[in-house]
């Protein structure tokens, strides 16, 4: 396990033949491909609530724990930053079982909804012979855009065959397939894995290939050292990768994996976790054939019985002890004429498998329409409805695009104000993006037309108790108590309430009901054995605790409980070390209710620093970090104390890779600023937050203070000017503040890109908008998106060679989704033959094309991998162009 990175479980090693069953990588090497940039391709990978999470190659939580039936386990977590959500997988072993066992727990244990996904996705290695064996007849692309056929698909390809992934990349979902297994078997290792998961837990499957064409092998390259091969099996929860769900507050999933070794099977017919088989059938005459049965178990089965039948009639049996050690082989000669299902029993008589020749749980081919598949399109602006709006927002909050939905609810709001459903939809979401007098109106509409709405009630509980009602939001969440699924979210925020009220009894007796019901939230659980620690009742505090951790090993919150009670964990402090915002987590649940002493108590402690600290290398540590002082201000202002020095310490660290995202962060960074009103760190901060909420407005009055009183923030101009630059203002005014910026922050590049956006928003040419980016400091260094975007100006100012000079003796590292080196070379030489074929100059654009895809000195990458580029559409029609001018 690499909890270092992201948790990637890196490899489980199969001791019966010493193979991996995962991808191994022995190099880790980073590529633009995830969500914060950085990913690895490595072992199995854990995605939750996005693909590639913000987490992937950074440091969680982990633990350990031993299992009553004598079995190990690693657990791997993290709390996500902008949802608060919380993802956790136990990994087992157990004895005697020859497989791994996962178990998955999703924990949204924030106070409102936000969109998920889930996606194990695991490497395995690969080579040209290497078999994908996914029970199914259909794949369907991204997006549902077209179903095809498996394994031979509409083009004649047999993609089961890794060796013919000659053509792309292959990324494919299963359609119309029940069956709970895949697997990738190796013939030339004659070994392989099995994924297991009931369509219960996890009914999605994928399959992914970088495939062995020019751009498949560059980036085999990009992402390891020795050009191996592998391929992701994957594993989710909805039909494909573009599909979200939403997790309401204090909701969780849970499911189980498994992963199962096989050797010396030659095939998967059938697997569960008890057992995989290989079923064939090989003729031995015209009236009989041989019934061939390869099965490999995942415990010790004495005396089991492998048994063949013909309908309900058995034809055919043996007993023999079946062990993981060795795989079982039998023959069975049998007329030709039946159709035969084999079932393995242990010596009980239950039967752990049963397979039936050519039978998988499809749908049947009459209700499958190959190939393109038709795509909903909502109607025209114009002419929506209040459903249209509504259907149109809530897929926008689907794909995290929380500012267009509110703005199309909005839209559908100003022509059908009396919209119930948009006015909830509306004021939801006000509430997730903190806008909090936009949220108590539209929910106060809704709830005075349907006054039985739950969820309505409890999200204005929330608007209100920001706004500083606690009284109105108590009765709501009186209210929305009621509901089965708001019952715990609101009876959290009512314990809430009365433990800041004083009666921290009271707001025990309401958290103890809500886990009585719901044993899986932790998070309630944590805040019951703290209340039971603060009236005095430990003995209690430390029972309950044992149990929350057998729940959850990984969580901080309980780890540091366990340290109040008086045990000792010494590798507790590095791990909070190690990232502030574990500490922060921690407090926040103290603050809210109103447990400030055990808050300031976590804020407050001397953190180590040094090797054993492991974290992000930009983080900060916890005593630079000026949230974690400004949050120990205001708790010693809320205890009646002095918090001003904490205050001013905070207005002096530095800000870099600190993103406020807590609804609790706007108290404290408004009372900072109450404090004192020239903190420009409060302001730039505040700012911050408002902008992740949608309020660009409120967000640049704050940095404008900030940007009087202390210039040099760093990121405050570029934060500036794309806000600006996004939200409609004078591109002029977007120029200016860009320009500022580098005064201070001269290496940001979003500085130059951003005043290059803004440049061409005023109509400025492509020659000066290229002399913008060209002031780039050490342009020989700039990062490659710079360098591309350059490129590409200087091309359309017809100063090719320039141009071209940029691309010489540079690393270009690859990019998912991104430029491409190769593509923008190409696309520069033929915009310069196309130059020259408008000028006349037809036999030096007509060279140009014929010696496109040779080799240049100082272009290392047009070596190979240009022939894509070449052939891509684009490409083609500027040839063709060229062609016709020269004709």
């Amino acid at each position: 396990m690499l909890p270092d990175l992201g948790g990637h479980l890196y490899t489980c090693i199969d001791k019966i033949n010493g193979a991996s069953m995962f991808y191994a990588n022995p190099s880790i090497k980073f590529a633009r491909i995830a969500y914060r940039g950085m990913w690895a391709a490595l072992g199995v990978e854990f995605n939750f609530p996005v693909s590639h999470n913000w987490m992937t190659v950074s440091p969680v939580d982990f633990a350990t724990s031993r299992e009553p039936d004598g079995g190990a386990s690693v657990w791997v977590g993290n709390i996500d930053r902008p949802y608060g959500m919380e993802w956790s997988v136990q990994l087992t072993l157990r004895p005697g079982r020859a497989c791994l066992e996962q178990k998955t727990t999703l924990y949204n244990r924030s106070d409102t909804r936000h969109r998920f996904y889930w996606w194990t996705n695991a490497g395995v290695q690969v080579w040209d012979d290497s078999r994908i064996l996914y029970p199914m007849e259909f794949t369907a692309a991204h997006g549902f855009a077209d179903i095809d056929t498996w394994p031979i698909n509409s083009a004649g390809v047999d993609q089961s065959v890794v060796g013919n992934h000659k053509y792309g990349p292959v990324s494919r979902f299963s359609y119309g397939s029940r069956e709970p297994y895949m697997a990738v078997y190796h013939p030339r290792t004659d070994s392989g894995v099995v994924h297991y998961s009931s369509p219960l837990d996890l009914p999605a499957k994928k399959i992914w290939s970088w495939g062995s064409d020019e751009d498949g092998l560059d980036w085999r390259a990009a992402l390891s050292d020795n050009n191996s091969a592998y391929v992701e099996i994957q594993a989710g929860l909805f039909r494909d990768q573009e599909t979200y769900g939403f997790l309401d507050p204090q909701e969780t999933r849970s499911f189980t994996e498994y992963w199962i070794p096989i050797r010396k099977l030659g095939g998967v017919s059938r697997a569960n976790p008890e057992a995989v088989v290989n079923l064939s059938r090989h003729s031995q005459s015209e009236e009989t054939v041989t019934i061939e049965a390869v099965i490999n178990v995942t415990r010790e089965l004495p005396s089991a019985s492998v048994s063949v039948r013909n309908g309900t009639h058995e034809v055919a049996s043996t007993h023999a002890s079946l062990s993981p050690s060795e795989p079982f082989r039998k023959g069975f000669s049998l007329p030709a004429s039946a159709t035969y299902t084999i079932e393995i029993a242990d010596q009980a008589g239950k039967v752990l498998l049963r397979h039936t020749e050519g039978k998988y749980d499809f749908v049947s081919h009459d209700k499958v329409q190959i190939g393109r598949q038709p795509s909903h399109e909502y109607p025209a602006e114009a002419i929506r409805g209040a459903d249209d709006f509504l259907a149109v927002g809530t897929d926008q909050e689907s794909n995290g695009e929380l500012i267009l939905a509110l703005k199309s609810y909005q839209e559908g709001l100003a022509r059908s104000p009396n919209s119930i459903a948009l006015n909830q939809a509306a004021g939801r979401l006000e509430v997730i993006l903190n806008q909090y007098d936009l949220a108590t109106q539209h929910l106060s509409k809704a709830l005075a037309w349907v006054n039985s709405d739950h969820e309505t009630a409890y999200y204005l509980g929330l608007a209100l108790a920001a706004q500083g009602d606690a009284q109105g939001a108590r009765t709501q969440w009186e209210f929305a108590q009621q509901s089965g699924s708001y019952h715990a979210p609101a009876m959290m925020r009512l314990a809430a309430l009365e433990a800041r009220a004083g009666d921290q009894l009271r707001a025990l007796r309401m958290i103890q009901e809500v886990v009585s019901n719901r044993p899986e939230l932790v998070r309630a659980g944590g805040m019951e054995v703290a209340l039971l620690r603060a009236v005095q009742r430990k003995a209690e505090a430390t029972e309950r605790l044992a149990f929350w951790q057998g729940r959850d090993p990984t969580s901080s919150f309980l780890r540091y409980e366990r340290m109040r009670l008086g045990e000792n964990d010494p590798s507790l402090m590095p791990h909070l070390a190690a990232d502030p915002e574990r500490i922060l987590e921690i407090a926040a649940d103290y603050m809210r209710f109103g447990l400030y002493e055990d808050a300031l108590h976590v804020l407050s402690r001397q953190y180590p620093a040094g090797a054993e600290v492991l974290g992000d290398p930009a983080v900060l540590q916890p005593g630079s970090s000026p949230l974690i002082a400004y949050y120990r201000g205001f708790c010693r202002y809320a205890l009646g104390k002095d918090g001003s020095p904490d205050f001013a310490a905070a207005s002096s660290m530095p800000t870099s890779y600190v993103f406020p995202n807590r609804p609790e962060s706007f108290a404290v960074l408004h009372r900072a600023i109450e404090v004192n009103p020239e903190d420009a760190t409060a302001h730039f901060l505040l700012g911050s937050l408002y902008l992740a909420g949608g309020m660009s407005g409120q967000a640049l009055q704050e940095w404008q203070t900030a940007r009087r009183i202390k210039p040099a923030l760093p990121t405050l101009h570029r934060n500036m000017g794309y806000t600006i630059l996004k939200s409609g203002e004078s591109p002029e005014r977007a120029i200016e503040i860009f320009r500022e910026g580098v005064q201070y922050d001269s290496r940001n590049v979003d500085l130059y890109l951003g005043r290059e956006e803004a440049m061409e928003k005023a109509g400025r040419p492509a020659s000066e908008r290229a002399r913008a980016l060209q002031e780039f400091p050490e342009l020989q260094t700039a990062p490659a998106v710079l360098i591309f975007r350059l490129v590409r100006l200087l091309s359309d100012a017809g100063d090719f060679d320039e141009a071209e000079k940029q691309l010489v003796n540079r690393f270009f590292p690859r990019e998912e989704g991104g430029a491409n080196v190769r593509d923008i070379y190409i696309a520069l030489k033929l915009k310069r033959a196309e130059s020259m074929a408008a000028q006349g100059q037809c036999p030096s654009a007509l060279d140009i094309v014929r010696h496109l895809g040779e080799p240049v000195a100082g272009l290392s990458f047009t070596s190979k991998g240009l022939d894509p580029s070449i052939s891509s559409a684009a490409s083609k029609q500027a040839v063709a162009e060229i062609q016709a001018i020269c004709r």
